[in-house]
């Protein structure tokens, strides 16, 4: 059976990719999994087209990288969270908490699994933010934390 992979297989191909597998491999697995499909006219132009969208994307993703990096070395950025009077926070600083802050200060929203967090920040203060971006580029700034007025 000739197949037409639609995702990458470990030990078998890449996207785009024509294979031969075995009938039972290509109806039971591949297929129902939606890994691969028909190795058709009309499949391969679908193919095309998602590549293109995925190199868009990628081109996109590495510009995003780019300017973070410029934006965000020795940035110092500043959120506001509800503090008990000790100065422990009632929630914690999470992720997207981070990257929210990032997009109200620089204007663009970067992917939380970028974004890595010096363990979990349940207290005010002052703490350096890491974020590894794709092709292992990675910045560092410092967020500040403080306890919301009024």
């Amino acid at each position: 059976m000739r197949l037409l992979l639609m995702e990458p297989v470990s030990g078998l191909g890449d996207v785009g990719q024509v294979v031969e597998v075995s009938d039972g491999y290509g109806r039971n697995y591949l297929l129902p999994q939606r890994l691969a499909v028909a190795n058709t006219p009309e499949n391969q132009r679908e193919i095309k087209t998602l590549r293109l969208i995925q190199l868009q994307r990628e081109e996109e993703r590495s510009a995003l990288a780019e300017r973070a990096v410029k934006d965000l070395k020795n940035a110092l950025l500043q959120v506001r969270l509800k503090a008990q009077d000790d100065g422990t926070l009632y929630g914690s600083v999470t992720q997207t908490v981070v990257a929210e802050v990032i997009e109200k200060a620089k204007g663009y929203r970067l992917e939380e699994r970028w974004i890595q967090l010096p363990g979990q920040i349940k207290k005010i203060g002052d703490y350096d933010v890491v974020v590894r971006l794709p092709g292992d580029q990675q910045t560092q700034f410092k967020l500040t934390v403080l306890p919301e007025e009024g």
